[in-house]
Formats: structure tokens, sequence, C-alpha cells
């Protein structure tokens, strides 16, 4: 008998194909074949949650992006990319004892709490379009990327910006309901 999430699974690779569910899941359409036919012999459980993070909407506070789904999490903990500034604090994160990761703990980076605010005085640091869109342009010069690594890591700013804005507006929107507003 299928479980809910492999039920879904089933209906999402009829609906769009297996490459395509492949392609979101990050998994090779073998995989999805096999989870189908219910013989897959890897991590269920890792399955569960990408399954749940990309058609279950499914989400966990990451101590860095914030809201996200299981699915991106999974995906986050698996970047070895550390040239971006934002992989980096991503990559530190999940191997700094962050509650969602299965990576190893590594002694050497200090634990991030899930509910760190972005200063001493809970107020946000100042955002400098100009300043983030010049280091971003240096450092897309210098590993030699050019332009469309410079996209790249455009888009992961504007990620990661858009996360802390709905963050601000989530406790804007909470502060709000508090006070009887």
């Amino acid at each position: 008998m299928m479980s809910k999430w492999q039920q879904i699974l089933a209906e999402k690779a009829k609906e769009q194909g297996q490459k395509r569910v492949a392609n979101t899941l990050g998994v090779s359409k073998t995989v999805i074949s096999q989870l189908i036919n219910q013989c897959y012999p890897g991590d269920m459980q890792r399955m569960q949650k990408l399954v749940e993070g990309a058609y279950m909407h499914s989400t966990v506070i990451c101590p860095i992006m914030g809201e996200i789904p299981l699915h991106q999490c999974d995906k986050h903990q698996n970047n070895t990319v550390t040239s971006n500034p934002i992989k980096l604090r991503i990559y530190r994160a999940c191997r700094g004892g962050c509650p969602h990761s299965t990576q190893p703990e590594i002694q050497q980076f200090k634990r991030i709490a899930i509910n760190s605010d972005y200063s001493s005085n809970n107020a946000p640091k100042r955002y400098s379009a100009d300043a983030v869109f010049n280091r971003l342009e240096r450092q897309s010069q210098s590993d030699g990327g050019g332009l469309s690594q410079l996209c790249s890591l455009l888009k992961d700013e504007l990620q990661a910006l858009g996360l802390r804005y709905n963050k601000l507006l989530r406790q804007q929107a909470n502060g709000s309901d508090e006070n009887g507003q």
C-alpha cells in the first residue's frame, strides 16, 4: 500500500512526467520510477522529505534563508559551493548544528541560533543594493564566471532578500495581531 506522499508523487509523475518531477526533486528519473513501483532501495525518509517539500508545502525554518520548503533545505545541505557569501553561510549553518540538517556537525563552525536577530538591537541592517551589486560583480570577475555567474549570484541574493523581507512582514503582522489591530 502506498503512503500519501507516494500517491502524490505518482500523481505528479503522471501529470508532469517522471523527468520533470525528477528535476524538481533533484534526483534521477530512475529513482522516481523505483519510488512509484515501491522498489526504491535508498533512503525513503529523504525521498519523503523531498516530495513533501516540493508538492505538499512542508517547510522548515532555515537560520539563514528563513522559511523554506523541505526539498530546498535538502538541496542546500548538499551544496559544497562556498565562493558565494550566502551559500557559505548556509554551508556553515548546515554543518554548525542546524536541527534540520542531516550533515555531520563540524566543531569549527559556531552554532547559528534559529531565532537569531539581525543585530543586537533587534533592528535589521540597512541594505545597500549598490554595495551588494558591486560585491557580487567583483566576486563574479575574480572567479572568472562572467555574466552568467553574476546573474546566478544576483538571483541568489534576490531570493535571500525576498525571504528576509517576507520574514519582516510576518513579524510586523504578528506584532499588529498582538496589539489588537
